[in-house]
């Protein structure tokens, strides 16, 4: 869920190919540099020399488009990955690959210009500082964000984080929509195939990365929204031991409410599109061999299937349990306290994990799906817009999580969130939208996985970051939020010229104190990547403690960096301490099996 609200910077830039020899400081390239030989075969990249604000020369070595798996079309379409063969010849990875299938509008929405799409599109970027002969770099490996809809690696372009933070950053595409995460009981097709996408792009880097001076051991996930979703579930993910370090999620966990779904709600939803696409539905096979032929565009206009009330919370093809890459439900296991499975627990035990949370997330939810609800039923009903909040969008978040719909928790969680400020005066009810949104879909989501990794009986750490800066760049929204969902992106990738265009964002508007936090932000993560400790090698100016279930320490993110204890206490209070001990919910080791409640909008 990437809105559009990034921002750019960083100068000129200027592209080096095919150089012999350049002069960056005192770090001479040559010709070696922008060719790799790995074990799929010799791969030809490029130099990129970027000049900061303070006029010094960056350079970042630039490996684009490389196939990570073999096209996923024709008769694999709807299959798991299979590795991509061996190049013949040098692979020349001057340009990025095309994005994956997607739906163009909202793709307009979002990526202006950027419909360069195609179904095979299962490619990576490795981004790489000019480096000497000297220890082998830490790994970042970036998952896109975008619901699981939309999105693609090309405008994450990481030379600014690479050359900064002396890091690999990796960027990869993966199966969207219908193509990632259809679900049948078909053994080829179960689902959760976007999933599959990444954990072989985990394996090939992990394979690969020590051709490009890339230290395989120290390999980090990172990703923002459903890519933030996406590095939790690959740390479920028993087959992953062994193969990254840790994990930063940004604005989105397994558990965030747009991130999942039960597997009868996906079948459902997998037959209702071979209806449209006029397949038959009483046999899986027949039915998958059906929509294997027919064009890949009629797929995207044929998914949209859900229902006003169905698509309220979340898209329809998300992550769902299928048994053997997700086999607990992620509702039940970040919020119970019984111990997570053993299998789950392979690689969730042995990592360091980081999360990101915005005091403006919500605005992901609320300007796409919960104003445009309430401000429908204000003109059909000529209700309030408090009765409606109240009267139906609360108990549908009750019943939605915890499948009760108490009249009196809904008028305790519509006193708790009205805005008693009157921040907009009588369009404040927004502001209450906005951080029921932000709560329920990200925040504490985001908590409650925090505090399950927090518990464990390991050595590895957690850490928490609260953003709560407003950028001279957040776009202005009627209802007034503290910061966008994605607007923490640009920060962290250094504000590269490809976030420019696709996020409709001005150069000059940026201010040298927003250059200068990214560069703190910049210096924690690649810490973090580094040492698992976001205050080594490099000591930055203010620390990041650990977060612990007693303290919850946190990096408050504002005007300033500070470090803070307790972010949003009432409302954490509320969702992790109160709603549980008010509805006595079970302290067993129990599981829904991803059965999710009847949805009871009207």
């Amino acid at each position: 869920m990437v809105m559009l609200n990034f921002f750019v910077l960083f100068g000129f830039t200027q592209i080096i190919s095919g150089i012999l020899s350049a002069t960056i400081g005192t770090t001479y390239i040559n010709e070696a540099y922008t060719a790799v030989n790995t074990s799929v075969g010799t791969i030809n990249g490029f130099i990129e020399i970027t000049r900061y604000t303070d006029g010094q020369p960056k350079g970042a070595l630039k490996f684009l488009g490389i196939p990570y798996a073999v096209p996923p079309v024709g008769n694999l379409r709807f299959r798991k990955p299979r590795p991509a063969t061996s190049f013949k010849q040098p692979f020349n990875a001057t340009k990025f690959g095309p994005g994956c299938l997607q739906n163009k509008f909202l793709m307009s929405l979002w990526l202006p210009g950027r419909d360069f799409l195609s179904e095979d599109c299962l490619t990576l970027n490795i981004f790489a500082p000019i480096h000497s002969n000297g220890p082998r770099l830490p790994v970042m490996l970036w998952i896109h964000g975008g619901a699981y809809q939309i999105g693609q690696s090309s405008i994450y372009s990481a030379e600014n984080l690479a050359s900064y933070g002396q890091v690999i950053v990796v960027t990869i595409n993966y199966r969207l929509g219908p193509f990632g995460f259809l679900a049948t009981n078909d053994p080829d097709s179960l689902g959760n195939l976007g999933l599959w996408d990444q954990q072989l792009a985990i394996k090939w880097i992990h394979e690969n990365i020590e051709y490009f001076h890339g230290d395989p051991s120290r390999i980090t996930l990172f990703g923002e929204s459903a890519g933030g979703g996406s590095t939790v579930y690959q740390a479920m993910y028993s087959g992953n031991k062994g193969l990254f370090a840790r994990t930063i999620s940004e604005s989105g966990v397994a558990m965030s409410a747009w991130g999942y779904n039960t597997r009868d709600k996906m079948l459902d939803f997998t037959k209702r599109m071979a209806i449209n696409l006029k397949c038959p539905t009483n046999n899986d096979r027949d039915m998958l061999a059906c929509m294997r032929n027919v064009p890949a565009q009629d797929i995207v206009d044929k998914s949209r299937v859900g229902t006003e009330s169905e698509n309220l919370f979340r898209p329809e093809f998300v992550p769902a349990p299928d048994g053997e890459f997700i086999i607990q439900y992620a509702p039940d296991i970040f919020t119970k306290s019984c111990m997570i499975s053993n299998q789950t627990g392979r690689v969730f035990d042995n990592i360091d994990m980081a999360f990101v949370a915005l005091t403006g997330d919500g605005t992901a939810v609320t300007g796409s799906t919960m104003l445009p609800y309430v401000k429908k039923r204000m003109s059909k009903t000529m209700s309030t817009p408090d009765d409606i909040i109240e009267k139906s969008v609360i108990p549908n978040i009750l019943s939605d999580r915890f499948n009760i719909t108490s009249p009196e928790l809904a008028n305790i969680m519509n006193f708790l969130y009205s805005d008693w400020n009157k921040t907009l005066g009588n369009n404040s009810y927004q502001t209450k939208l906005l951080n029921l949104d932000t709560d329920y879909s990200f925040y504490i989501p985001i908590i409650n996985t925090a505090i399950a990794h927090a518990q464990r009986e390991n050595k590895k750490k957690t850490y928490l970051l609260g953003f709560e800066k407003h950028s001279s760049f957040t776009l202005p929204l009627e209802y007034k939020p503290p910061n966008l969902h994605a607007d923490e992106i640009p920060y962290f990738f250094g504000f590269p010229d490809s976030m420019m265009k696709p996020f409709a964002m001005s150069r000059t508007n940026i201010t040298a104190e927003e250059i200068q936090l990214s560069e703190k932000l910049m210096l924690y993560i690649s810490n973090f990547a580094y040492s698992g400790d976001p205050n080594l090698p490099k000591s930055p100016d203010v620390k990041w403690l650990p977060y612990n279930v007693e303290d919850e320490h946190y990096l408050r993110v504002g005007e300033t960096i500070e470090t803070d204890s307790h972010m949003l206490p009432t409302r954490t209070a509320f969702w992790t301490k109160y709603i549980p001990d008010y509805l006595k919910m079970t302290k067993t080791c129990t599981f829904s099996q991803g059965v999710l409640p009847s949805n009871v909008f009207g």
